[in-house]
């Protein structure tokens, strides 16, 4: 064939397109979508995430909670809530941009003291997250849950402490099955729930998980940092999952008769031990955090106007603190702390006052205990009670004048 047979031949079948597309029988063409456009519909894909944690609720106090929930797949979250029904929603929002991933927290803001609300998360597949238009997929919902806010009117609060689960889902369940039986108004942890922070589904599967499926969504957990905790890969990334609201590993929250008092012990020994390698600078951390703690316990005025206040840690003797352990004693001496809760030693001990130059009880609570604490405006009653139901110390702790 020569050129000009074959030039006449492609002429030919171009006359044939057209008269196909005059005939109605067209051709697919890209579709190009420009911010004109830009209410034309994005895909919605049969995808539905499931919810593999959660929800949890953290961090109460007296006008607000964390919520917090873990998905199987990138998705957004929502919490809908309210006192008379599901009359609210929360969506939130990071630098204007609502978070996508697996884990979720949403925080509850301008709650009423002492009020119980209705509450359940919602959250929606993320497919992929195209610039424009993103693939978005279906909704999963829990089931409806409720919480009541931290009130510092109330006569009186019970709650429950425990401490180094490390990763025994048993233990774990059957303490949680305690203060749920218990009818305590919140759980305490002081921590190490893992041996090490390796990843994301150890610290699911082996710590929050079953604590989430024992609270069952309604009793609120209040978590003190372990030295366990600060070690592994994923340790950098805890704070994503367990920091109160603010962002950090110590605060203060207020329920009935007591004033509590969050601390994070740190790590056992110094910065330079070789086993950190040099990447600790707890010398710096906790020179911050002793500020806070003389500050809050001098200055806030619940210290001297609640009845009790109870401080929460791990480590009975404050942790490694560059040599001023003292110094945390010398302050919750000063303001007349009346009991301090901890962990840490696998072993149940009671440091009465004056041992360690401290003017309040100190309790070290051992692994498979619980400590169930009840308060009203004269009296702390604390007893510690193992998983058999044998009740290992009991005490109490007077009223005394600050």
């Amino acid at each position: 064939m020569t050129y000009r047979h074959w030039l006449a031949a492609f002429m030919m079948g171009v006359a044939c397109v057209s008269i196909a597309d005059a005939a109605g029988d067209k051709p697919r063409k890209a579709v190009v979508v420009d911010d004109d456009d830009a209410n034309a519909p994005y895909k919605t894909f049969d995808s539905t995430p499931a919810i593999t944690m959660g929800p949890l609720l953290l961090d109460v106090s007296e006008d607000s909670v964390i919520v917090e929930w873990m998905t199987d797949s990138p998705s957004d979250a929502k919490v809908l809530y309210g006192e008379a029904g599901l009359t609210e929603e929360a969506l939130p929002q990071t630098d204007g941009l609502v978070p996508v991933g697996n884990v979720h927290r949403v925080i509850l803001r301008g709650l009423k003291p002492g009020h119980t609300y209705q509450y359940k998360v919602a959250s929606r597949r993320v497919v992929n997250l195209r610039p424009y238009w993103p693939d978005r997929g279906r909704t999963v919902e829990s089931p409806v849950s409720q919480f009541t806010t931290f009130d510092a009117t109330r006569p009186s609060t019970r709650f429950v402490t425990m401490t180094d689960t490390h990763e025994d889902v048993g233990r774990v369940r059957a303490l949680m099955d305690m203060a749920r039986q218990a009818k305590v108004d919140f759980v305490v942890h002081t921590g190490d729930g893992v041996h090490y922070a390796v990843n994301e589904n150890q610290v699911k599967d082996k710590f929050l998980g079953p604590v989430a499926d024992g609270l069952q969504g309604s009793i609120p957990l209040i978590y003190a940092r372990g030295n366990h905790e600060y070690r592994g890969e994923f340790a950098r990334s805890l704070g994503d999952y367990l920091h109160e609201q603010s962002g950090r590993y110590f605060y203060t929250r207020d329920q009935g008769p007591v004033h509590l008092v969050v601390v994070d012990t740190g790590e056992d020994k110094p910065d330079a031990t070789n086993v950190y390698a040099g990447l600790n600078n707890l010398r710096e951390y906790r020179k911050d955090e002793l500020a806070w703690f003389a500050h809050v316990l001098a200055a806030e005025p619940r210290t001297k106007s609640a009845p009790f206040t109870v401080v929460l840690g791990h480590d009975p003797e404050w942790g490694w603190s560059d040599g001023q352990n003292a110094e945390w004693t010398r302050a919750a001496n000063a303001a007349k702390v009346d009991l301090y809760i901890a962990g840490h030693l696998h072993r149940l001990e009671r440091i009465p006052p004056g041992k360690q130059g401290n003017d309040f009880p100190i309790l070290a609570l051992g692994q498979d205990q619980v400590a169930q604490v009840d308060a009203t405006a004269t009296e702390l009653k604390v007893r510690v009670i193992d998983r058999t139901g044998k009740i290992l110390d009991a005490f109490t702790v007077a009223r005394k004048a600050k």
